[in-house]
């Protein structure tokens, strides 16, 4: 189950807590899943018998690897769908939290209030959500469709700021 996209949580000392978590888009839920895949079922059996009436029963084998094939590459984009990023913003800094397919987490901490984020585009290619932080920056939110990234990164700085104004 996926956590809140924003939380705020307003703290005793005056202060907020912000989280962001981010995370892949599947449309395909799981009852879809099992729907298309039983319609490629019922397709692929109608085919074969097709086929065993014809005489060419051999292709039945065949029919039933595709499927496997196609029940295969949907179970791995499912398992890549489980990455997820966290960004965690308090006024004593902020934290980033990337976790992969396997579950393993990977923390950064930025102290800094001089944290943006800002929009990149290299060469035509897709733009890119990155953190910047005294020349160095890192990219977040690769997964996300490019309509997302700017509302995102403006929505990333107005808590910076808001946090930046609390810390002082």
């Amino acid at each position: 189950m996926q956590t809140p996209y924003w939380f705020q949580q307003p703290r005793a000392n005056g202060g907020e807590r912000i989280t962001i978590t981010l995370w892949p888009y599947r449309s395909l839920g799981p009852r879809g899943f099992r729907l298309l895949m039983l319609s490629i079922l019922c397709l692929s059996f109608a085919i074969s018998l097709l086929f065993f009436i014809l005489g060419a029963w051999p292709v039945i084998g065949f029919m039933g690897v595709e499927i496997g094939f196609v029940w295969y590459i949907f179970r791995r984009n499912y398992r890549e769908g489980e990455v997820s990023e966290r960004l965690d913003i308090r006024e004593d800094g902020t934290s980033l939290t990337r976790i992969d397919a396997r579950g393993r987490e990977k923390t950064e901490r930025f102290d800094s209030p001089w944290l943006r984020a800002d929009i990149s585009t290299a060469d035509g290619r897709q733009d890119k959500l990155v953190l910047r932080l005294h020349g160095k920056h890192i990219e977040i939110g690769s997964f996300l469709p490019p309509i997302e990234k700017p509302q995102l990164a403006e929505a990333l700085n107005a808590a910076f700021r808001r946090q930046q104004g609390q810390a002082r």
